[in-house]
């Protein structure tokens, strides 16, 4: 907690405990999203509070610029203002770029992720949560041309522009293509389709944004859904996505 409290967690799922402490998506300086805990204390016999992470629990790592971040950080920036004492146990230290994640189904499972061979099995339509890395974008895309954005975007029927493109990610199980439209798109690249020719700030930020998902060693959480075309095909379509080691 900045400026605040700080309270130990206990991680009771040993499958659970060696996941992070393997995998490396969390480290010190991480903010991460705790769901479904207890309040509980210390096994010490101390009688000090804790938070008990469980087998129903759910841990999720955050980018720096989730909401929840950023009112912790607003939050943090108005006690200083008053005057409020720091807590000098609660320092934030540089991290550091996790690894390509290597879960197992099993371990997977147990973080509430699935592995994509586990989302091209199950019949759509089916919401997943995955763990991946971004190998490309379809269309191919130069990353330091604005052509790029131009290549994303499709005209409607009514002669307005959205963006369509898709990503292609990966993990160790499977690969797929996951299309990318509409508002989540604009959520991505950090602006409209109309913005493509008229700000070339906001189209520099975008191709910046994809090199960040895109570069080697780069983790990406996002959740997906599989739905079935109409030539009866499965397609997945991204809902969210965002970088946990940019």
């Amino acid at each position: 907690a900045l400026c605040g409290r700080v309270i130990n967690a206990i991680i009771w799922e040993e499958d659970l405990w060696n996941l992070i402490q393997r995998v490396g998506i969390i480290n010190i300086g991480s903010f991460i999203r705790l769901r479904n805990i207890n309040n509980a204390m210390l096994p010490s016999g101390s009688r000090v509070n804790c938070l008990s992470v469980h087998a129903k629990s759910s841990l999720t790592p955050l980018p720096h610029d989730a909401y929840e971040v950023k009112m912790l950080l607003k939050g943090h920036d108005t006690r200083l203002k008053r005057g409020v004492p720091t807590n000098p146990t609660s320092a934030i230290l540089p991290g550091k770029s996790a690894p390509r994640p290597q879960f197992t189904t099993r371990e997977a499972a147990i973080s509430g992720f699935s592995m994509l061979d586990e989302c091209l099995r199950k019949p759509a339509p089916a919401t997943f949560t995955v763990q991946c890395e971004v190998s490309h974008t379809l269309p191919a895309s130069d990353l330091n041309s604005i052509d790029t954005l131009k290549a994303f975007c499709v005209k409607q029927k009514d002669g307005s522009a959205v963006f369509r493109f898709a990503l292609h990610i990966k993990d160790t199980s499977a690969e797929v293509d996951v299309i990318c439209h509409g508002k989540v798109a604009e959520g991505l690249l950090g602006m409209s389709a109309q913005e493509v020719s008229t700000s070339v700030a906001k189209c520099t930020q975008a191709l910046d944004t994809l090199k960040v998902y895109s570069s080697s060693g780069s983790v990406c959480e996002g959740k997906i859904r599989s739905v079935m075309g109409k030539d009866k095909r499965v397609y997945f379509v991204l809902c969210s996505i965002f970088c946990i080691t940019s």
